[in-house]
């Protein structure tokens, strides 16, 4: 992995700061990601692909459902079928969606339950059912960010996967405003869809990717969670007294 050197700029003092890192290590260290786990036999899995990855993150539990809270996050995470066995989440999610529209990105990064799932769970409706697709069966990327960075992601990224770990209980349509980013060649079903709200960003994605890469390590698979989690890059803050770094902040050389 080509190593690159980063010039960060402090917003309040105005010194540069030079670090030398692998190009993911900078969305691993600089992000805060917070994950909302799922449950059951799903939480090891959901562990080892992150260490896989390696992605540092922090798990948000039942006194973490405070809007200020949230907000010191990136990017929050959620895990295997978690609108189904977390509880705190399905009791909490209106304040998850009230950190998207205040400028947070809220993504699924593994399928979610079509049977107890409600479509009011996410900032604008989405309706889920529940045929599943092979591994294989072909996809058609749209032309978005979150195949640009930190990785240049292809279709060939999403085959491979391993028996069972591709796609489960995803919409079969992506009602405005929401904006198909993956569709399936087969059924033209949208795999993983995306759209704005308020000032953030909400992705649901019905691809396992995190049962396929705690399984297989997959260095293909560990791209895409890179991209789904880090693609927007940081939160903006406005706090005085914190160093707020945003994408334009960061020169590559």
């Amino acid at each position: 992995m080509q190593e690159k050197v980063l010039i960060l700029k402090h917003v309040n003092c105005c010194s540069i700061i030079l670090f030398f890192f692998a190009s993911f290590a900078f969305a691993a260290q600089e992000l805060k990601v917070g994950f909302i786990q799922g449950r059951g036999n799903d939480a090891q899995v959901e562990e080892q692909a992150f260490k896989n990855a390696k992605i540092e993150f922090e798990v948000l539990d039942k006194g973490n459902y405070k809007i200020d809270t949230l907000l010191k996050y990136d990017v929050i995470a959620v895990g295997v079928v978690a609108y189904d066995k977390n509880e705190p989440l399905k009791e909490n999610f209106k304040v998850v969606n009230e950190y998207v529209e205040k400028g947070g990105y809220l993504v699924t990064v593994d399928f979610q339950q079509d049977s107890t799932w409600n479509k009011n769970f996410l900032p604008h409706l989405l309706e889920l059912l529940d045929p599943d697709l092979d591994d294989n069966v072909g996809v058609i990327l749209a032309d978005h960010d979150i195949f640009k960075k930190p990785n240049a992601l292809t279709d060939k990224h999403f085959s491979g996967w391993g028996a069972g770990d591709f796609m489960a209980d995803g919409p079969h349509e992506a009602p405005k405003p929401w904006k198909p980013l993956i569709t399936d060649k087969q059924n033209k079903w949208p795999l993983v869809v995306w759209a704005k709200a308020g000032k953030g960003d909400v992705v649901f994605n019905s691809l396992q990717i995190l049962q396929s890469l705690g399984r297989t390590g997959k260095k293909e698979v560990s791209e895409v969670l890179h991209n789904f989690l880090f693609w927007r890059g940081p939160r903006t803050v406005d706090a005085k007294g914190k160093l707020a770094t945003t994408w334009s902040d960061l020169k590559m050389y």
